[in-house]
């Protein structure tokens, strides 16, 4: 366990691969529109989660000096098991901060859309998607492999479709 412990504290933990952020979440979508708009969703989440994190480590510092002035055991105890919070919370941090560099990279390769070019976008996103839907299905029934796995396959690369790869892409 103690190799754990110290691959733990040498290195950033994320809560999702870059792959699987730009393979799964970002590049499910078939147009770049799309794919902004979910990348701004995720970064949007993340900054959420972000501040909320950094607000509950400075929340934690305030209580442990509060409770390391009673001098009380149990109290010296308490801001013990809040200092390891903050620890954990420190590193999922981390973790958080680089998965919003990837998708500030993401990003930069999709390129910004207005809620409107969005919006504009959707009778050819949905077109490709409900297309990449039927073909899934009808691959799926000829193959005996679930839909979900066929669109995890196409995703990950493992299965070429037809359609050309948009902005995201696994090789990117």
């Amino acid at each position: 366990m103690m190799e754990l412990q110290k691959y733990l504290s040498e290195n950033i933990v994320t809560s999702r691969s870059k792959f699987q952020l730009r393979v799964f979440v970002i590049g499910q979508h078939d147009t770049p529109q799309m794919q902004w708009r979910q990348i701004v969703i995720e970064a949007q989440q993340l900054a959420y989660n972000i501040r909320m994190a950094e607000l509950d480590i400075e929340r934690k510092r305030i209580e442990i000096h509060k409770l390391l002035s009673t001098g009380d055991p149990v109290d010296a105890i308490e801001a013990e098991e809040k200092q390891l919070g903050i620890v954990l919370t420190e590193r999922t941090l981390a973790g958080a901060r680089l998965e919003m560099l990837w998708l500030e990279e993401f990003a930069k390769e999709v390129g910004s859309y207005t809620f409107e070019e969005i919006e504009a976008d959707q009778p050819n996103y949905w077109a490709k998607r409900l297309q990449r839907q039927a073909d899934i299905d009808q691959f799926s029934a000829q193959n005996g492999i679930g839909a979900g796995n066929v669109q995890s396959m196409l995703d990950a690369g493992l299965l070429q479709n037809k359609e050309e790869p948009c902005a995201i892409s696994p090789g990117n």
